[in-house]
């Protein structure tokens, strides 16, 4: 299986490893199993492994196959929604590996693609310079406040703001219907970022 550290593991070495440990367990501790049967199915395991392993390092059509390719969640500012569906992540799952990533807003994200292990890497933009409205900011952090199209209750009240609030911030910005947002934060100077359902980037 090579060098590689348990966290940097794909789903197939990870299934493969368990399952031959599972093996070689049953093999050495129950007594029903045969040993001439596990000992085949350990060489099978194992041969299945090196065979993958090796065929995914002389294709790439088949490494994707096998263990995935990176995908890009965030780009330019903007959630690739239909990348967060196949990889089966949630809005708020990816603002927490924002947040371990020192990012504590979308808006500053350039790229942010997650990797075949899990993890997230982040390309924030060039131009994020500290703002002269810094010296008084009016809350903390940014919070989200729109989940897929619903208005996040308890984030609003932290923020000590209502939905009248909220919807006259949506006005503003020239959108009609809550429903259209993907997400929505309120950045630390009071102004309203969004991100819609549907963009030129969704792809």
């Amino acid at each position: 299986m090579g060098k590689t550290e348990i966290s940097q593991l794909n789903v197939f070495t990870f299934i493969t490893a368990i399952t031959i440990g599972n093996i070689a367990s049953s093999l050495s501790t129950d007594e029903r199993v045969e040993i001439d049967k596990g000992i085949y199915s350990l060489l099978g395991w194992t041969f299945l492994t090196i065979a993958m392993g090796y065929l995914g390092m002389k294709s790439k059509k088949a490494r994707h196959l096998i263990t995935g390719e990176p995908k890009i969640v965030i780009k330019q500012g903007k959630v690739m929604e239909k990348a967060l569906k196949q990889v089966r992540l949630d809005i708020e799952s990816l603002l927490g590996m924002l947040r371990q990533q020192n990012v504590f807003s979308i808006k500053d994200v350039e790229y942010a693609i997650l990797e075949i292990n899990g993890n997230l890497s982040v390309m924030q933009k060039q131009d994020k310079k500290p703002n002269s409205w810094s010296k008084t900011l009016l809350f903390p952090t940014s919070t989200g406040v729109i989940y897929d199209g619903k208005a996040n209750e308890d984030a609003l009240k932290d923020l000590h703001v209502d939905n009248n609030w909220l919807h006259k911030q949506l006005e503003k910005a020239g959108v009609n219907s809550i429903n259209a947002v993907f997400y929505a934060e309120v950045q630390s100077d009071g102004s309203l970022y969004i991100d819609y359902k549907k963009d030129k980037f969704n792809s």
